[in-house]
């Protein structure tokens, strides 16, 4: 496990816990209801990008890191799975639940640690290529260098 793509990781589910996956303004209706009647306008301060509304841009890094990874395998699709198992349930599941929910014996508690550490691997990659590519790093996104199918077997064939 790398603990700084757990502490991501948690972060993620936590906002995805707070607004869902989906953006977007509240209701008119939940606006009244919260203030009693029309929202103030005008008032100074801080505003937020998009009224507050959808997750953050970490979390959205991290939403996007997962959506990579599921669509490279059908291993890829599990390893998201895992993540969704983990981190998004509000009451914790034990391992041996999560081992169950990915159709894995329950004696493979090894077999778990190495998973999440496969994922965290994954994700701190993809996170890293999308900042390099983000920064103009000179590569565009989907380049053979950036496409993590192919991207460990081209570094063994230069090897």
């Amino acid at each position: 496990m790398i603990p700084e793509i757990e502490e991501l990781m948690l972060h993620w589910a936590r906002q995805l816990g707070r607004v869902g996956d989906g953006g977007g303004l509240g209701s008119p209706m939940a606006t009244i209801i919260e203030w009693g009647g029309s929202a103030p306008r005008g008032t100074p301060g801080p505003r937020l990008p998009g009224g507050g509304a959808g997750i953050d841009h970490i979390a959205s890094e991290v939403s996007a890191a997962l959506a990579q990874i599921e669509r490279q395998s059908e291993k890829g699709a599990l390893l998201v799975r895992l993540a969704h198992n983990r981190y998004r349930h509000a009451e914790p599941l034990t391992v041996q639940a999560q081992l169950a929910l990915l159709q894995l014996p329950t004696s493979a508690d090894r077999t778990y640690r190495n998973w999440v550490h496969r994922l965290h691997q994954q994700v701190q990659v993809i996170l890293a290529t999308r900042t390099v590519t983000a920064r103009g790093g000179g590569r565009r996104s989907g380049a053979v260098e950036t496409d993590l199918t192919r991207a460990s077997m081209e570094r063994r064939r230069q090897a």
